[in-house]
């Protein structure tokens, strides 16, 4: 569907990359490593499947406590409505000299934590990094975790910057899984099958496409269907209804482009994906991707955060 061109704005939103604990203490100032316990946080995390009911993995976007009644990020919706995001993606924890833990995100951030006694806590705090997905920036202010097995518990809280000021960003439900190789037959589950965009929801921004031109923006409603097979090698074969074929990779619950990049040529244009993320449990699916589509020599960017499709 072609865009509106009504006036709109990319929606700086901070998805799927941030979390933190429950309940555990926020910390000013650099604290000290417990040695020995790390080790339990190492390795690659997904996010498990948001779900609204419950705020699992649910990021609520709002106004600060010194601004209430702020405009809302939504365009359109009155002062003071929050914006709710579905978290996915993948965290990758490793170990560096003198004891800290690095978080390395999908959306091309670098996270630095110290092992606490029963969680990783962000340190040092309000650290700052650019989503190069949505190209918007945010402030962490604390991020806490917990790990039991292959599971983890996360909060955050932290500030989200856009063009016309700041949010609060806050996640207080976050929950991941611990990534491991999963048999073919658990990945076709999860994905196999024909996928419809569920009917776009512009008050909760769900299924809507931002589109910019230079300094023009619009909007869009994002339909149709995806058609998705997995190779035995976890390799994603999946047709768009314009008749476009991308591959994905999947690890876990959450496939994402592979490679990125990807071109697509029909008569009259050249859509580019340079980014699409899925997270799926087997009859929903969370997604968010970007690219570019060139017309008439003309090329414009697009976004969807907040995808949204369930098993036909």
């Amino acid at each position: 569907m072609k865009p509106d061109r009504s006036p709109a704005r990319l929606l700086p939103v901070a998805s799927a990359l941030i979390a933190g604990m429950a309940g555990a203490p926020a910390m000013a100032g650099t604290v000290a490593a417990v040695p020995g316990k790390v080790d339990a946080y190492l390795g690659e995390w997904n996010y498990d499947q948001p779900d609204r009911e419950s705020m699992r993995n649910i990021a609520e976007i709002g106004c600060l406590d010194t601004q209430p009644g702020c405009e809302s990020p939504i365009p359109g919706a009155p002062a003071g409505t929050p914006m709710r995001i579905p978290q996915i993606g993948r965290i990758v924890f490793t170990k560096e000299a003198g004891g800290k833990v690095v978080g390395r995100t999908d959306r091309g951030c670098t996270w630095r934590f110290t092992a606490q006694r029963d969680y990783l806590q962000l340190d040092p705090p309000s650290q700052r990094c650019v989503n190069r997905v949505i190209n918007s920036s945010y402030t962490i202010t604390r991020w806490s975790v917990t790990v039991s097995g292959r599971h983890e518990r996360e909060t955050i809280d932290g500030i989200s910057h856009h063009p016309n000021g700041d949010y609060r960003f806050l996640l207080q439900h976050g929950a991941r899984t611990k990534v491991r190789t999963e048999p073919w037959i658990k990945a076709a589950r999860r994905f196999t099958g024909r996928w419809e965009y569920v009917p776009a929801d512009p008050s909760r921004l769900i299924n809507i496409v931002v589109h910019r031109t230079g300094r023009q923006s619009g909007r869009s409603e994002q339909r149709g269907v995806v058609d998705m097979v997995v190779q035995p090698d976890r390799t994603i074969a999946a047709r768009t209804s314009d008749g476009c074929r991308w591959t994905l990779a999947a690890r876990g619950n959450t496939a994402e482009l592979d490679p990125p990049g990807q071109v697509c040529r029909r008569p009259g244009e050249t859509v580019t994906l340079d980014f699409w993320q899925v997270a799926s449990d087997g009859e929903h699916q969370a997604s968010i991707m970007n690219g570019t589509v060139r017309r008439d020599g003309v090329t414009s960017a697009f976004l969807l955060n907040v995808g949204a499709l369930s098993r036909r």
